[in-house]
């Protein structure tokens, strides 16, 4: 099955990615909170923006002086008033609260904007035990503003100033005015400017100071950021639990169908998933295993169909020269047959037993090595020699039979573990089949060759060959009669002779012939 590889992940890496992306949300979160409470606090408490105030004046008319953004350049509830070079009113935004009056002293006495200025009050007692007031007014930044300083008596009769104000005392107004502290509440400065027209104009703002109003949307702001990380916290959580959730049920309901589909009998079941490694190796070893149970159950009953099939062909084949035997000797026994014949009939039920002798022990060899608790009586010996003893011994009955013998083995002695008795009935097999099927005249090949850690024992012979459709089973059991070549045998001696080379740990098969030859036999062994 294949696998998107970008998909293919372990499950820790998947946790720690998904944790590391949690973890950059709730950042996020966090950082756009935060940024949002920073714009609104700064909204709240935001400097007045003097120089964008007086930029809109500049480029208005005083018919248009309505149209000043004043909530949005210096805030919520903040007026001003405008006064010509001659210091009369021109325009007042809050009229509807009744017209502000200011006199030229009072003016004077309202310090110029500066964003970075600062007045700070002290009443202390001189010598006399008399009341003072000192004012004093700090300007910050980069620019050489020098400091002001005022120091009044209680009945506000001015005492000492760094400036060059030529007055000797303030009225109560004209003192709140200078401190800051008139109107209650507000911040008051002026700016003088020049309008579009060059006209010269001055500008009095009054600025709320943060009171007890503005404190409680900073306290609202700050609940509603909580409120909101609250939120979003429990919303990602919900989201991150029930996606995690999702990657580790999927796997676990895909099996456990699964599971019970084989339970249920239902043949292989194949999952088709694509997730966390740990998860996919699991539906892997899954498949794997289904297929196998798969596998086995189509063996079982290979094996069973062919267990009925060999009991069959057993039953047949036993049934065949016991008839034989059977008919033959009711016939003498009855007195049925004359003497001339009488030889001829106990020759036929001599060979008849032979036959039925020898497919019982090719029988019995065959269900001994099927047999899971079987050994075979292994030594170690030249395999090179062994084949030499074996194709001397065999040698008389070759020549009998018309049949020329040819063999290269090397000289060099190759050992292998074997059983000697076993493999020579393995060489039986495949010689006496090529004697039995073949006429007379044919030519037999033996050939021993080490190839790595293995030894190769290639057996060759230039008969009628073996039918192709019958070549992929003729290591079955009982492939007989017409199907095979083997048609005078049991059908026993290749399937044996595959159990043995199996047993040895090593193969056997029917390879492409050399030249000159139409049948070959492969056995490899393992070389120790």
């Amino acid at each position: 099955m294949k696998r998107n590889k970008l998909k293919n992940i372990s499950f820790f890496t998947l946790l720690v990615g998904n944790y590391i992306l949690f973890t950059v949300a709730i950042a996020f979160i966090i950082v756009s909170i935060v940024a949002a409470l920073n714009y609104r606090l700064n909204y709240i408490l935001r400097e007045p923006n003097i120089d964008g105030l007086i930029d809109s004046i500049s480029n208005l008319s005083s018919e248009e002086y309505d149209k000043i953004p004043l909530e949005y350049l210096i805030g919520k509830d903040s007026y001003i008033i405008l006064l010509d070079k001659n210091n009369k009113i021109i325009y007042q935004s809050n009229i509807q609260n009744g017209k502000t009056s200011l006199t030229k002293d009072e003016l004077k006495c309202i310090q110029n904007y500066y964003h970075d200025s600062e007045t700070y009050i002290e009443e202390y007692y001189n010598d006399k035990g008399e009341k003072n007031i000192a004012v004093t007014i700090y300007y910050y930044g980069d620019h050489d503003k020098q400091d002001k300083i005022y120091v009044v008596d209680k009945d506000l009769n001015l005492i000492y100033t760094n400036t060059k104000m030529d007055k000797k005392s303030f009225t109560k107004r004209e003192f709140a005015y200078l401190t800051g502290e008139y109107p209650m509440g507000y911040s008051v400065r002026k700016s003088k400017f020049n309008d579009k027209y060059n006209n010269k104009l001055t500008l009095v703002s009054y600025v709320p100071v943060a009171g007890a109003e503005v404190w409680e949307e900073i306290d609202k702001a700050n609940i509603i950021a909580i409120v909101g990380f609250v939120v979003m916290y429990i919303l990602l959580t919900g989201v991150f639990i029930i996606w995690m959730n999702r990657k580790v049920k999927k796997p676990l309901k895909l099996l456990n169908k699964a599971i019970v589909n084989v339970k249920n009998g239902k043949g292989e079941t194949y999952l088709n998933y694509e997730g966390p490694k740990e998860f996919s190796d699991i539906c892997d070893n899954f498949n794997n295993m289904s297929k196998q149970l798969s596998d086995s159950e189509k063996k079982r009953k290979k094996l069973e169909e062919d267990k009925q099939k060999m009991l069959a062909d057993i039953s047949h084949d036993l049934k065949t020269p016991i008839t034989v035997i059977k008919g033959y000797s009711k016939a003498i026994c009855d007195g049925l047959v004359s003497k001339e014949e009488l030889d001829q009939y106990l020759m036929t039920i001599y060979k008849k037993s032979d036959s039925l002798d020898e497919l019982i022990n090719t029988f019995h060899e065959y269900s001994k090595l099927e047999h899971p608790e079987y050994k075979l009586s292994l030594e170690k010996l030249d395999i090179c020699e062994y084949t030499r003893v074996y194709l001397a011994q065999k040698y008389e009955e070759v020549y009998i039979n018309g049949v020329d013998l040819e063999a290269e083995i090397p000289e060099e002695a190759i050992y292998c573990y074997i059983d000697k008795i076993q493999l020579k009935r393995v060489y039986e097999n495949i010689v006496s089949n090529s004697l039995k099927h073949n006429n007379k005249g044919i030519s037999i090949y033996f050939e021993v060759k080490q190839i790595e850690d293995k030894v190769k024992i290639s057996i060759a012979d230039n008969g009628c060959g073996i039918p192709k459709d019958i070549v992929k089973n003729i290591f079955d059991p009982f492939i007989v009669g017409e199907k095979s070549r083997t048609k005078q045998g049991s059908g026993l001696g290749l399937a044996l002779s595959k159990k043995i080379v199996q047993a040895h740990g090593g193969s056997i098969n029917i390879v492409t012939a050399r030249k000159d030859y139409t049948t070959e036999f492969e056995i490899m062994l393992r070389k120790k």
